[in-house]
């Protein structure tokens, strides 16, 4: 069939059919390709889901025994603090025995004196097996050991009263020595003072 332009219309028609079946061919290709390619990234998203569940478990896992670790520390710890405090008590408890028999006896002072003095040695024997010492007080006032609570005038950083003993428990100082330290007398006050007068 010829149009009034004389060119046949059935070629047309054809060519036409032609190439729009090749773009139908072509995205029918196309899409069987994403078709494809989807299934290839469903895949792999099912993939990278499933080791994300798995690593995200081993966490859950890994989380759990730790907590179960730090609980069965603090447990053993406990423990162990139990046992020592145990050991201490029953090996006070002779100590114990000796006071109240020195508080029951009928004696002299002298012999409440001497038995009180020997009972006191076993304690600080005793004490001394478990690693204590006392903190020396004879010497110069020194802050990691001493607690200054008093001062009074005399030869500066001398240690003159101790008010109670302290202690060391290895290296460890359980509790500080109450002393009173001599300071050296300021001539800058005596001055201040005179100039007030």
């Amino acid at each position: 069939m010829v149009d009034k332009s004389g060119v046949n219309t059935e070629t047309m028609e054809t060519t036409g059919e032609l190439k729009n079946q090749e773009d139908v061919q072509r995205l029918l290709g196309e899409i069987e390709n994403l078709r494809k390619r989807m299934e290839e990234l469903k895949k792999e998203l099912d993939k990278q889901t499933s080791l994300a569940k798995e690593y995200l478990d081993l966490a859950k896992r890994i989380q759990a025994d730790f907590d179960n670790h730090k609980k069965r520390i603090v447990k053993e710890r406990e423990e162990i603090i139990r046992c020592a405090n145990e050991n201490l008590i029953c090996d006070l408890l002779p100590t114990v025995d000796d006071l109240e028999r020195a508080l029951s006896a009928n004696c002299q002072p002298e012999e409440l004196r001497t038995g009180l003095n020997h009972i006191y040695n076993n304690l600080m024997s005793l004490l001394h097996s478990y690693g204590l010492k006392e903190i020396p007080s004879d010497g110069k006032f020194n802050p990691e050991y001493h607690e200054a609570i008093a001062v009074e005038e005399g030869e500066e950083g001398k240690i003159l009263e101790v008010y109670q003993k302290g202690y060391l428990l290895g290296s460890r100082v359980i509790r500080h020595s109450k002393v009173k330290v001599a300071k050296e007398k300021s001539g800058g006050d005596d001055n201040a003072k005179d100039n007030r007068n």
